[in-house]
C-alpha cells in the first residue's frame, strides 16, 4: 500500500514539474520569438533605407513570420522532449506550422474586426477595453489550441490531439483575460483616455500573451505527461 502511495505521489510531482517545464519552455520560445520577431521588424522599418514603404513592410513581415516559424520549430523540439518522443522532426513541423500561421491568422481577423466593430461603429456599442477582451481571448484559445491539437496529430493521436487543444486553449484563454482583468484593475485601461501615449493596449496584449504562453503550456505539459507516467522522467531542458 504504502509503494502504491509513493509511485501515485512520484507521478503527481513528476507532472507537475514537467507542466513547470513546459510552462517556460513554451514562454521562452514563443513568446520570446514573438517579442523577438516584432522588435526586429519595428527596428528594420525605421532604418533610414531608400525603400519603398510596401517593400518595407514586406520585408518586416517576412523578418517577423522567419522568427516565428524558428521559435514555433524550437518549441516543438524541446515539447517532444518533454514528451519522451521520437518524433523531434514531427514536433518540429508542427510546432514551426501551427504557431506562426495560427498567430498571423488571429491577426488578420482581430484587424478586421477591430475596423469593424471599432473604427466603423458596425458592431455592439461596447466600451473598447470590453472589445478588447472579447476579441483577444478567444485569439489567445485559438492560437494555444491548435499548438496542442498539432502535437497531437504530430503523436499521431488524434483524440490526444483534440484533448491537448481543448486544455491548452482554456487555459491560455483563462490566463490572458486573469492578465486583462488585473490589468485593467491597476489602471491599463484600453481605449481610456490618455491610453494611447502609454501604449495600454500594447502593453495588456503583451502581459496577456505572456501569460496566455505559460498557462496553455503548463496544461499542455501535464497533459502530456499522462502519456509515460510510467516512463522514466524527460531529461532537463
Amino acid at each position: 500500500m504504502n509503494t502504491t502511495m509513493n509511485v501515485t505521489l512520484n507521478v503527481a510531482t513528476s507532472r507537475k514539474r514537467i507542466a513547470w517545464r513546459a510552462a517556460y519552455t513554451t514562454a521562452l520560445t514563443l513568446f520570446g520569438s514573438l517579442l523577438l520577431g516584432f522588435g526586429l521588424a519595428i527596428a528594420f522599418s525605421n532604418l533610414p533605407m531608400h525603400f519603398p514603404e510596401q517593400t518595407m513592410n514586406l520585408i518586416s513581415l517576412l523578418i517577423l513570420l522567419a522568427i516565428l516559424f524558428a521559435g514555433g520549430a524550437l518549441w516543438g523540439r524541446l515539447m517532444a522532449r518533454l514528451a519522451l518522443s521520437d518524433h523531434t522532426r514531427r514536433l518540429a513541423w508542427a510546432g514551426a506550422l501551427s504557431f506562426a500561421p495560427s498567430l498571423v491568422l488571429a491577426g488578420i481577423v482581430l484587424s478586421r474586426l477591430e475596423q469593424v466593430i471599432v473604427e466603423r461603429g458596425e458592431g455592439p456599442d461596447l466600451p473598447v477595453h470590453m472589445v478588447f477582451t472579447l476579441l483577444f481571448v478567444p485569439a489567445a484559445f485559438f492560437v494555444a489550441g491548435m499548438g496542442g491539437l498539432t502535437l497531437g496529430i504530430a503523436l499521431k493521436d488524434l483524440r490526444l490531439g483534440i484533448r491537448l487543444a481543448l486544455g491548452a486553449g482554456l487555459a491560455a484563454a483563462l490566463g490572458f483575460l486573469v492578465v486583462n482583468l488585473v490589468m485593467y484593475a491597476l489602471g491599463y485601461r484600453v481605449g481610456a483616455p490618455g491610453a494611447a501615449e502609454r501604449a495600454t493596449m500594447l502593453t495588456v496584449m503583451m502581459a496577456g500573451n505572456l501569460a496566455a504562453s505559460l498557462a496553455g503550456g503548463a496544461a499542455l505539459g501535464f497533459m502530456l505527461a499522462g502519456n509515460f507516467s510510467n516512463a522514466t522522467p524527460p531529461p532537463e531542458i
